[in-house]
């Protein structure tokens, strides 16, 4: 056998290993997206929320009607733990995540569903012994629905919720349109920030529009005076959408309020988003082999 047909042989093998061995690898990785829709399926609840979990980490819209069937939960047994909060928050993330336009139906049934069971004074609990409640649930969906590929109904469902008499709620809404990221939602927007009293709500109307702007406007100013507001609640929401909006003009606010804040959690928000205002960045027109 000449030297030349050994090589070719030799290569030929080393291909054909490379391949089997890949196909061994996607072999395994689709039994586990599998193992994690059986777990989102039939699991406990702690099984379900890590399979929700995992299922965001990949990111694979093969998962996308598995998590909308989870989402909707158990009707027939409002107490189950099919209809856990945490769960539905979870799996908002994860549909919010994969990007599907085949998402946004399911998803405003369920926000439609328990949004009209949150009243105006209801409180988001983030720690409460069964973990987040419908609160947070609702308004993580319509969050997550501005994750979504545009369509009309998506937005409109977005602006309605803008209105809805729980100020957790309208923030989440504000959110969901600044995640949509369209100039047309300014307008209503701009309404909303006008009628709206609640600080909470109000920071994040004025983190979208300011998001969408991308200028430091008055608007922008008016965001950053709420870094003295008595709520560290809102004190943290504060310096969560300055260091969003990523202005080097917030660098100042945040640094004021970092010489005053007494509220560990707060502080260490500050200076996380401190740091993101402040940190190096790469010019947008610098050679690709630059950025690496």
């Amino acid at each position: 056998m000449s030297t030349v047909r050994i090589l070719v042989l030799g290569i030929i093998l080393s291909l054909t290993t490379q391949i089997s061995a890949k196909e061994q690898i996607y072999e395994k990785l689709d039994q586990l997206f599998y193992d994690q829709v059986k777990k989102l399926e039939s699991g406990n609840l702690e099984e379900r929320i890590q399979a929700a979990d995992y299922l965001k980490f990949v990111s694979s819209k093969l998962a996308v009607r598995p998590l909308l069937k989870a989402l909707k939960g158990n009707v027939n047994v409002p107490k189950s733990e099919e209809n856990s909060p945490t769960l539905k928050f979870t799996i908002a993330q994860a549909l919010g995540a994969m990007e599907s336009d085949i998402a946004g139906p399911g998803m405003l049934e369920e926000f439609k569903k328990i949004s009209a069971t949150v009243q105006e004074g209801d409180y988001p609990s983030f720690s409460s012994p069964e973990g987040y409640n419908l609160v947070i649930a609702a308004g993580e969906i319509i969050r997550n629905v501005g994750l979504l590929p545009y369509t009309k109904e998506n937005q409109e469902a977005i602006v309605n919720a803008l209105n809805h008499p729980n100020f957790y709620v309208r923030a989440s809404a504000a959110d969901g349109l600044k995640n949509l990221n369209r100039k047309d939602v300014l307008s209503q927007l701009n309404s909303a920030i006008d009628k709206e009293k609640n600080p909470f709500a109000k920071v994040a109307i004025l983190n979208a529009i300011v998001f969408i702007n991308r200028i430091a406007n008055q608007k922008f100013y008016d965001m950053c005076a709420f870094l003295k507001d008595e709520s560290p609640l809102v004190r943290y929401r504060t310096s969560i959408a300055v260091g969003e909006v990523d202005l080097k003009a917030g660098e100042y606010s945040l640094r004021e309020a970092l010489l005053v804040e007494h509220d560990k959690m707060v502080r260490e928000q500050i200076k996380k988003d401190l740091a993101s205002v402040t940190g190096f960045k790469m010019p947008a027109n610098l050679p690709l082999f630059l950025k690496d």
